[in-house]
Formats: structure tokens, C-alpha cells, sequence
């Protein structure tokens, strides 16, 4: 077995959250799809539609995000999502990225996911020295593994440093 899914999160043996991404902006699409009705209504103020947006879909999709260790690849994934939703929020096509969140007033995904990695690191840091998160970020590689030939894979405690 490769990948299980466990809490809503997808864990690969890799370490690897290629699969869980995809599935995050799958399960995103389908929450901003649910409310096409409120994203079209004219009655309903950009600021009201912006903050649904950001509470029911970038939540979605953004699920355990602080613990990803992104890649170029997957943080241009999730932008391009991110941008494609909000044109859709807007009701234009075919606009610049910079004028879409001059308008949303919204942040790319990827600092937002910077926020929530040091809002969880906080978290941690703070936690009593037995409590297992604390003790993961803490660990350390043994010297006598040998890894495999190549950039060694990015871990948590490297990608928020």
C-alpha cells in the first residue's frame, strides 16, 4: 500500500503530497461549484461573497496545508485553482492575477500557507517536550542511514526554516 487516506488527509510512504493536493482542489472545486447560486447573485456584496470564499472553499482546500511539504509545481497548482476560483467569484475572464486580489484583497496560496505553517510551528513550540509532534520536529536523521543518490526530499521542519 503506497497511500492512505486518514483524517481527511491523504499520507503517502514517500512523504510525498502530490495526491493530496490534487484531491484538496478537487474537493475545493466541488464546494465552489455547491454555490454558484451565491457567487451569481448580484445582492450579495463582493465583501460577503470574499469571506464565504474564504471560509468555506480556501478551508477545503487548504486542509492540513501546513503540513505539506510544497514543491514549485504543486504551489502553482494550487494558485492557478486559487486565481480560477476567484475570476469565477468575480464574474471575469481573462484578467491579470494582480488585479483579481487587488480586488478579492486576497493573498496567494502560498503565504497563506507560510501563516499557517508558523501559526502551527507556534503551536508546537509551545507544546511540553513529551508530546509527539514536538519530538518529530525535534528529530533528527540517524548518521549511519544511508540515503539515496540526489537532492535529498524536503521535510517540515527545512520547508519552514
Amino acid at each position: 500500500m503506497e497511500d492512505f487516506c486518514y483524517l481527511g488527509s491523504r499520507l503517502s510512504t514517500n512523504g510525498n503530497c502530490d495526491k493530496d493536493c490534487q484531491i484538496r482542489i478537487g474537493k475545493a472545486s466541488s464546494v465552489f461549484g455547491r454555490l454558484q447560486d451565491v457567487w451569481r447573485n448580484k445582492y450579495i456584496s463582493l465583501k460577503v461573497r470574499v469571506r464565504l470564499y474564504e471560509t468555506l472553499v480556501m478551508s477545503t482546500m487548504l486542509y492540513s496545508a501546513e503540513l505539506w511539504p510544497l514543491t514549485i509545481p504543486q504551489k502553482k497548482r494550487l494558485d492557478a485553482a486559487h486565481h480560477k476560483f476567484q475570476r469565477r467569484l468575480l464574474g471575469k475572464d481573462k484578467v491579470h492575477n494582480e488585479i483579481i486580489r487587488n480586488q478579492t484583497k486576497l493573498q496567494r496560496t502560498d503565504l497563506s500557507i507560510k501563516e499557517r505553517r508558523l501559526r502551527w510551528l507556534g503551536h508546537v513550540l509551545r507544546m511540553e517536550d513529551d508530546r509527539i509532534p514536538k519530538q518529530a520536529t525535534q528529530r533528527q536523521m540517524d548518521s549511519y542511514t544511508r540515503r539515496r543518490a540526489g537532492r535529498p526530499r524536503l521535510n517540515w521542519i527545512d520547508t519552514v526554516s
